[in-house]
């Protein structure tokens, strides 16, 4: 089963209610933190959504992730023989 990474931004003042974190962390896999910011890894989208509903000092955002380009030259065409 595929799991989903949101990224959850506290738009309070710091720091961070302990409260809110012992929700999260109950519902979810935390993965990451920073100073307003939480990853974390969810089995369904449904938990996200009544995180959202039970937070709202908090914004929840489905993670994006861009493959990173590859720098290599490439032949665009092959020399005649």
């Amino acid at each position: 089963m595929a799991r989903n990474r949101y990224i959850l931004n506290f738009k309070g003042t710091l720091p961070l209610p302990t409260d809110d974190l012992d929700v999260i962390r109950s519902r979810t896999n935390l993965l990451d933190t920073s100073r307003k910011t939480l990853l974390v890894e969810v089995d369904h989208d449904d938990v996200v959504q009544e995180l959202a509903r039970v937070l709202p000092n908090w914004t929840m955002q489905k993670e994006t992730v861009y493959p990173v380009p590859t720098t290599r030259p490439t032949v665009e065409k092959p020399p005649e023989p």
